[in-house]
């Protein structure tokens, strides 16, 4: 979109506002707007609320996986405001799943014959993005090593028990990423980069889940070598996090050369081994956070 630079007084410089932002943000004659110097760009920007951003989607031949992702991705996209089409039963008790484990904020407002409204409750707080981020690499962190000490342990029956750590994992990743999509980052060129590290880190939260599942029917006990790797591997996120938190290239170059010797380590035990699906889901996960690096590196830059 381009605008003309007009002169008024002599020495005034002056651009219009696209009419279409003005009468989505509701901004009139004599409203105080931000304007934000970011190099050559001149960011406009106004604190006003929104008006509730709507969407409607019929399900009523949909699986559940398909009702997870299309209620998941129209919440990450930033409706306020989400009419259901669905005579399914099961589809309502999985409704209220995603409210009560995914949508933070968010509760069934209408329901009646083959029609379910949900709806945004609370406004969303730009400034907890930062707070929601570093819990979401916590919960991560936390979900992994404790998984790791239970194996160790002996414990598999009781893995299970992390899963909740994941659902977290969800709920915080979904906000993350509602934020930037409907808010953006005070400095817009990150958002692209900070997306691609929040969706990667709802992605190993998931191996670790597949992990948690499958170690938890089987009884057996992971041999040392796997061992090192699981602890590895959960050293190599935490200090991606410690990287993302306190950046410094040496640290970067580092976890560069760990991720080859542990792509390498992993590479040699995974096909004689017994515990191919368990290496395997460690190998994901060095991959993904590997992943953080170049956004990472773009992020500090």
């Amino acid at each position: 979109m381009k605008r003309k630079v007009i002169q008024l007084a002599g020495k005034t410089l002056v651009i219009s506002l696209p009419t279409s932002w003005a009468r989505q943000w509701g901004i009139s004659k004599g409203e105080e707007i931000e304007l934000t110097e970011n190099g050559p760009r001149l960011i406009i920007s106004t604190t006003k609320p929104r008006d509730i951003k709507k969407s409607g989607v019929d399900l009523s031949t949909a699986t559940e996986r398909t009702v997870r992702w299309v209620l998941s991705s129209l919440h990450k996209k930033g409706y306020d405001e989400i009419e259901v089409i669905t005579d399914k039963a099961e589809h309502a008790k999985l409704i209220d799943e995603l409210l009560k484990d995914l949508f933070i904020g968010f509760a069934v407002v209408h329901r009646s014959g083959n029609k379910c409204i949900i709806r945004a409750l609370s406004r969303e707080f730009d400034d907890q993005f930062d707070a929601i981020l570093r819990r979401a690499f916590l919960v991560t962190l936390s979900l992994g090593e404790e998984s790791c000490k239970m194996v160790k342990q002996g414990k598999n029956a009781e893995m299970e028990s992390l899963l909740q750590l994941e659902k977290t994992n969800n709920q915080l990743t979904n906000f993350c990423e509602r934020i930037l999509n409907k808010h953006g980052h005070n400095e817009p060129v990150k958002s692209t980069f900070l997306y691609a590290i929040i969706w990667n880190l709802e992605k190993i939260a998931d191996d670790y889940k597949y992990l948690c599942k499958y170690l938890a029917k089987r009884k057996q006990k992971l041999s040392f070598g796997t061992i090192q790797v699981y602890e590895r591997v959960n050293q190599l996120m935490r200090k991606y996090y410690e990287l993302f938190y306190g950046f410094n290239l040496k640290l970067l170059d580092e976890l560069s050369k760990e991720t080859n010797d542990l792509h390498e380590t992993i590479e040699k035990q995974i096909g004689s081994s017994s515990e191919a699906v368990v290496l395997s889901h460690l190998w994901h996960i060095v991959l993904k956070t590997a992943d953080f690096s170049a956004s990472t590196f773009a992020l500090n830059y």
